[in-house]
């Protein structure tokens, strides 16, 4: 077997009388352990030879992971054997996957111990400011890393690789992506800080080939995104979270940066649900009736103007809301067909307040 670290330590495979031991074990089954300490699979603990065979990995590659970078600790007999549990089996073949997805031993090491620590508490996470590519101090904190410059530098440069995929039109290359942050990063705050982030660059460059088309084939692409997110926030409808539907007036238009972070943000306090792009006015009105929905959000674009409501056609348990996100912190407006319009924080917490 090519193993891509085991040469590194070949020099320090005898350096310990007890790993040389392994090494013979590995090679000869009945050799180098009493009969007493022939532990087998039903016992649930399992020698170095058996899980080499298991795993595909070498002694001595195995022993180097647990002492330089202590990505598995086995247990010992008490003449110093090592002896593997199921868990540190899997904990192995973890390595072994993101190994082979590029990811550095000490990096492995720094997220199994993250992983390690939250497996007894949730991790609680807070709105990062839109827009901002630097991780926010708050929000890591709270969730399940922690902030370093090699991580701020990390989230720059995967939003610099997102739009150089995007304005390349390269989906293996925005997939890479995604799941490179997905090792490191929570998925809210990958959907936030790197995914929308990277949607409102491009959205504030002026031009490049194909800009119409690739910004469209994201906006599509995080609205997938989106969805699966929201599925996850309401897998456990809660009775005080009223069903809230979103959509943009015209057919199939995809999500803004902004749009999207708005509609994340009001995900905590209600079930919120995308309505389907491709229905007609008629059929989504239909929709909502039929799902008894408490509200209805019309997203429009800061050069569209509030057409007539399909209000006289909704149940009387829906409120139709119209909102207008303009660029930057622009302050709140209430215009006077009811339309509100300003940036995304200002607008969201009006929306709360009304939506309660």
């Amino acid at each position: 077997m090519n193993d891509p670290i085991q040469h590194e330590f070949d020099s320090d495979s005898a350096q310990n009388d007890v790993q040389a031991q392994d090494d013979l074990q590995a090679a000869n089954p009945s050799d180098g352990l009493e009969p007493a300490e022939l532990i087998n699979s039903e016992e649930g603990l399992f020698p170095i030879r058996a899980v080499a065979q298991l795993t595909g990995i070498n002694p001595i590659t195995l022993r180097a992971w647990e002492r330089r970078y202590k990505l598995i600790c086995p247990t010992r007999t008490p003449t110093g054997h090592r002896l593997y549990s199921t868990t540190d089996i899997q904990q192995i073949q973890r390595v072994q996957s993101l190994s082979a997805q590029g990811v550095g031993f000490p990096q492995i090491a720094t997220l199994l111990g993250r992983e390690s620590r939250n497996t007894q508490t949730k991790p609680r996470f807070t709105q990062p400011s839109p827009f901002n590519s630097e991780i926010d101090d708050q929000s890591v904190q709270n969730g399940p890393f922690e902030k370093t410059q090699e991580t701020d530098f990390q989230a720059k440069s995967l939003i610099e690789r997102l739009k150089q995929a995007v304005m390349h039109l390269d989906p293996l290359a925005l997939r890479a992506v995604e799941q490179q942050a997905l090792l490191w990063l929570p998925p809210e705050f990958v959907m936030r800080a790197i995914l929308i982030e990277g949607l409102n660059q491009l959205e504030q460059r002026e031009a490049w080939p194909d800009r119409d088309l690739s910004l469209h084939w994201l906006g599509h692409h995080l609205r997938q995104r989106l969805e699966w997110w929201l599925f996850q926030q309401a897998r456990k409808p809660e009775p005080d979270r009223p069903l809230t539907l979103i959509d943009t007036r015209e057919a199939d238009r995809p999500l803004r940066a902004q749009e999207l972070l708005l509609v994340m943000g009001l995900a905590p306090n209600f079930t919120v649900k995308l309505l389907p792009p491709t229905l007609s006015e008629a059929q989504r009105v239909r929709l909502i009736n039929r799902w008894q929905a408490r509200h209805w959000i019309r997203l429009l674009q800061p050069t569209d103007e509030a057409g007539p409501g399909p209000g006289s056609f909704l149940s009387g348990t829906t409120r139709l809301h119209w909102c207008q996100l303009l660029p930057g912190e622009h302050p709140l407006t209430i215009t006077a067909a009811g339309v509100c319009q300003g940036g995304v924080i200002r607008c969201q917490q009006y929306l709360l307040r009304q939506l309660a």
